[in-house]
């Protein structure tokens, strides 16, 4: 596999970020267990786009299945691979890591099944680079082969005006750091002109004189709504196969959390 790799957009490319995922992921299993289930639905490798610290792809080796893990965040892949290397040998020799942009990659042998979990798509936020990424992954596609995704189900407030971002509210989800209590904290800006949401993630940690530290992470986002994902991919080159509102294969309904879309390369 090759690829070019670019930091522009990287959220990940600060190692402290890097370094919390896989702790404030940590109860996050659903979406993981739904991916293990649909790896072993095809007979064939599944390539993972957006895999950061392989969350998803070393379960998926681990049930049996050849996975390579495609990310853009060195230090996400860092923290990927010293996992791999402390799986069991059978598991780590099913998986890989590949530093590389999924706007513009190629492979040498086609997969069975791309994946892009946890809304890794709504990180594309212009239609040349979200059908760029749709064309490289259908490229790296066996004829007939799966893409599976999830994105946000947006809900924005038809009377927010874009201009300030709504309150600040805890997400429920934290870490430990030296000793102490991390909580995590967010406030959403919804950019409608752009179909954008605007995301500060602010990480508060009280020092023992009382004090707060806090660290801000700002991601931007981009998001969809459910016909328009349906154009992107017909005109990508794919064919839908299902659409899910929830991890349990659920219908998709209004205002529901998830879109779960299973399409096929035509």
């Amino acid at each position: 596999m090759r690829g070019e790799a670019r930091d522009d957009g990287d959220r990940y490319r600060d190692p402290a970020a890097a370094a919390r995922y896989d702790q404030l992921l940590a109860d996050q299993l659903d979406d993981v267990r739904f991916y293990v289930e649909e790896a072993g639905r095809e007979s064939g490798p599944v390539l993972e786009a957006g895999c950061g610290t392989g969350r998803v792809t070393l379960p998926i080796a681990q049930a049996g299945v050849r996975a390579v893990g495609l990310d853009l965040s060195a230090p996400m892949l860092e923290i990927a691979e010293a996992k791999r290397r402390a799986a069991p040998p059978e598991v780590a020799a099913r998986c890989a890591f590949v530093r590389a942009d999924l706007r513009r990659f190629a492979v040498r042998r086609p997969f069975a099944q791309a994946f892009l979990p946890f809304r890794v798509f709504q990180a594309l936020l212009t239609v040349p680079d979200q059908l760029a990424a749709l064309a490289s992954i259908r490229a790296a596609l066996r004829p007939r082969g799966r893409l599976v995704f999830n994105v946000l189900d947006p809900r924005p407030n038809p009377l927010d005006d874009g201009r300030d971002p709504g309150p600040v509210r805890d997400t429920g989800r934290g870490y430990e750091a030296g000793g102490d209590r991390v909580r995590e904290r967010l406030a959403v800006r919804f950019a409608p002109v752009e179909q954008r949401l605007d995301l500060t993630f602010i990480y508060e940690r009280e020092t023992p004189d009382g004090a707060v530290e806090r660290e801000f992470e700002p991601v931007r986002l981009r998001y969809f709504h459910r016909f328009e994902i349906e154009h992107l991919l017909a005109r990508a080159g794919y064919e839908v196969e299902a659409l899910y509102g929830d991890w349990d294969r659920g219908p998709f309904v209004a205002n529901g959390q998830e879109m779960i879309w299973v399409a096929r390369r035509t």
